[in-house]
């Protein structure tokens, strides 16, 4: 069915190349996935070839553009908006950013504008579940100072108080340390505690926790929180000394305090 829909759009965006439709009227050139200026048919082939892997050149401020359902991904409905559009069907109106998240965000982030934009589209898009309750209980404490004092938080404090506060109880994740939290999972669920390999990233989903081990002693040293992918990067959300000093949101940085990220787990798996 998705083969006869994606050959179906290709179809109609050959038979649609006489149409141009010019985007001055529209938000921020919406449907402009190519970035030339205008909103054509040719959008609507660039955003299905990206779909479907054969290309991969869209850049990321294209993707927002052209992401019109503004679920953080370009798919197959956006490239049918935009044939609609160019073929005077309807109206080209693109939804806009959860305002919310964005405020959240923008609080302490390492992203620059664009990437957090975008994850901000990524996490209002995903199907409520515990796994986003935790990511948005966790964006609520973004700029929060680095420690152990009031009002502080360090970066297995800032876990626990993610998971506890999303409601998600210490028989799911445990309320301890980060040497702690490794402990736990290799004793009582060692089939959600997985090994990181260059790769691994691509397997993680939403509200998984990432443990940095310290190579001189072995022991968990440092945890972050998975939150999403943009533009080809894992972002989280962790509270560390340098960067920010406390709570935000980046990319993901291989190593922290001479700490290697070595283990995922999915307290959700």
């Amino acid at each position: 069915m998705r083969k006869r829909l994606i050959a179906l759009l290709l179809c109609l965006c050959a038979l649609c190349t006489a149409f141009t439709a010019a985007a001055s009227e529209t938000d921020g050139l919406a449907g402009d996935a190519n970035g030339d200026g205008a909103v054509t048919a040719s959008d609507a082939a660039l955003v299905m070839r990206f779909v479907v892997g054969l290309d991969d050149g869209v850049m990321l401020r294209e993707q927002l553009q052209a992401d019109i359902n503004c679920n953080g991904e370009l798919d197959a409905s956006d490239a049918s908006e935009i044939l609609r559009y160019v073929a005077g069907l309807s109206p080209l109106t693109i939804v806009s950013t959860d305002a919310t998240t964005m405020d959240l965000l923008n609080v302490r982030s390492t992203l620059g504008e664009d990437r957090t934009e975008w994850a901000a589209r990524r996490m209002h898009a995903m199907p409520w579940s515990k796994r986003k309750s935790v990511i948005y209980t966790a964006a609520r404490y973004l700029g929060t100072p680095y420690g152990t004092g009031d009002g502080q938080l360090d970066c297995s404090a800032y876990l626990r108080t993610a998971f506890q506060n999303a409601g998600i109880p210490e028989s799911v994740y445990p309320h301890t340390n980060s040497n702690g939290t490794l402990v736990w999972f290799r004793s009582y669920h060692p089939e959600r505690l997985h090994k990181t390999d260059p790769d691994s990233w691509r397997d993680w989903k939403p509200g998984c926790v990432l443990i940095y081990i310290n190579p001189a002693n072995k022991r968990g040293s440092h945890v972050a929180l998975y939150v999403c992918e943009v533009d080809g990067k894992p972002i989280v959300m962790e509270s560390r000394r340098e960067e920010c000093d406390g709570v935000r949101i980046g990319v993901l940085m291989d190593d922290e305090d001479k700490c290697v990220l070595t283990y995922y787990a999915d307290p959700f798996q």
